[in-house]
């Protein structure tokens, strides 16, 4: 595919901006969240512990409640409806989400072993570059990125449920056959199992 993001890169550096500026305003946080997770309200642990434990990270609460403010947007339509319900009730405190942590947002990846194209790592970093050489020192195999797009923690944690039932272990996953395209944005869960479908490595590109 295209050159491999990193942070010493301009256009990168701004990617990882743009989305940082869209997500750093409370309802567009929580509208974002919303999106991703509210397919997931009904799944229950421990499948959904990690999307929602990296939700809690992005709004400073425990996932319990981080869960519990997407069923609340969820059901009110908007981040700011459910803001305007809440401030009709003195005894809830006004809801503000503090400023989002640089280790957040990055690039979701999806990366294979030369040697064994049809297994993939679905992880996050913001230097892509970085990171192969890194896989590379931890598995002693050269790895390939097929595909990426600018996200958070909770796109990542998102990305790895749609395809859970082809988890070899971790982060892990096996795919159908090998494929190198662009990557996706961030799209919710039903859309990334159905742009994942039948190959992690294909699907709708961006």
């Amino acid at each position: 595919m295209s050159e491999i993001p990193t942070m010493a890169s301009p256009e990168a550096a701004e990617l990882i901006k743009a989305l940082t500026k869209r997500l750093t305003p409370t309802d567009a946080r929580l509208n974002y969240l919303t999106d991703l997770l509210k397919p997931m309200l009904g799944v229950g642990e421990p499948e959904d512990r990690n999307a929602f434990y990296a939700a809690s990270r992005m709004l400073g609460c425990t996932p319990a409640f981080a869960k519990n403010i997407v069923g609340a947007v969820a059901r009110r339509g908007s981040a700011k409806a459910w803001r305007q319900w809440r401030a009709r009730k003195p005894a809830l405190p006004v809801f503000e989400v503090p400023p989002l942590a640089p280790n957040l947002v990055g690039f979701v990846y999806f990366s294979s072993p030369v040697s064994a194209p049809n297994v993939v790592k679905i992880g996050i970093s913001t230097n892509l570059e970085r990171r192969l050489r890194d896989l590379e020192a931890e598995t002693g195999e050269e790895h390939r990125i097929a595909r990426w797009f600018v996200g958070t923690t909770v796109d990542e944690a998102v990305a790895q449920f749609a395809v859970a039932g082809r988890r070899i272990t971790g982060k892990w996953f096996k795919t159908e056959e090998p494929g190198q395209i662009p990557g996706f944005l961030p799209m919710g869960l039903e859309a990334m199992q159905q742009a994942l479908g039948a190959d992690l490595l294909k699907g709708r590109a961006a």
